[in-house]
């Protein structure tokens, strides 16, 4: 199995947002809201959360393993009921902080310091597998592009290209593609299962959030 199909949604989306030709972050000002997104949908995924009449409700299982996703199923445990454009908008930063810390333990960023104007330290990071985020826009292009109904695509690879676009992950799926495709993003987004029922209410509110960001 190779690297990047080890990597849960969020840390996915993470790496896609990185332009790897210049070596930079995008979407910088609504990654946030993405990566919640993601985590989301990767706790769907795996069974562990589920769609009640539009809120989110956990699921009993084994722990994941990954400190970003356990702890944002451990708060909706023991939250107040949200609905999901609650979880993708309200308190992102910790999931983000996790995602960036399980990201440079694997190797796939390098977290440091840059001093600005020669003086303040301001936090840097630099993407170390640009092969890896490479590897990972390919299956999403090709997860969009592929003619037929969409069966030939993995569930994961649904879920990712489509939360990319909802996310406006421009380094993924343009604008213009994101228009051009909508009924092959809509079927790979539709499909059935719990899963895909969450799915189908994280996708809309995550573009909602994103619009407002940007309009704000």
């Amino acid at each position: 199995m190779s690297q990047q199909h080890q990597l849960s949604l969020p840390a996915s989306l993470y790496l896609l947002a990185w332009n790897t030709d210049k070596g930079k972050l995008t979407s910088t000002d609504t990654i946030g809201y993405v990566v919640r997104a993601g985590a989301l949908a990767e706790l769907a995924l795996r069974g562990l959360l589920t769609d009640a009449d539009g809120w989110p409700a956990p699921v009993a299982g084994a722990p994941t393993g990954e400190r970003a996703l356990d702890e944002l199923l451990e708060l909706i445990a023991g939250s107040r009921p949200l609905a999901w454009k609650g979880w993708i908008n309200q308190g992102v930063k910790p999931t983000l902080v996790a995602v960036r810390e399980q990201l440079t333990d694997a190797g796939h960023l390098d977290s440091g310091s840059r001093r600005l104007g020669g003086l303040v330290p301001v936090p840097a990071e630099e993407l170390r597998s640009a092969g890896t985020a490479d590897e990972l826009r390919e299956r999403a292009v090709r997860a969009l592009r592929a003619e037929g109904p969409g069966t030939e695509v993995s569930d994961r690879d649904a879920a990712l290209v489509a939360l990319a676009a909802a996310g406006g992950l421009r380094t993924v799926v343009s604008e213009a593609e994101t228009r051009a495709y909508q009924q092959r993003l809509v079927a790979l987004a539709g499909r059935g299962g719990p899963a895909f029922e969450a799915l189908r209410r994280i996708v809309p509110e995550l573009r909602e959030t994103v619009e407002v960001a940007h309009a704000g």
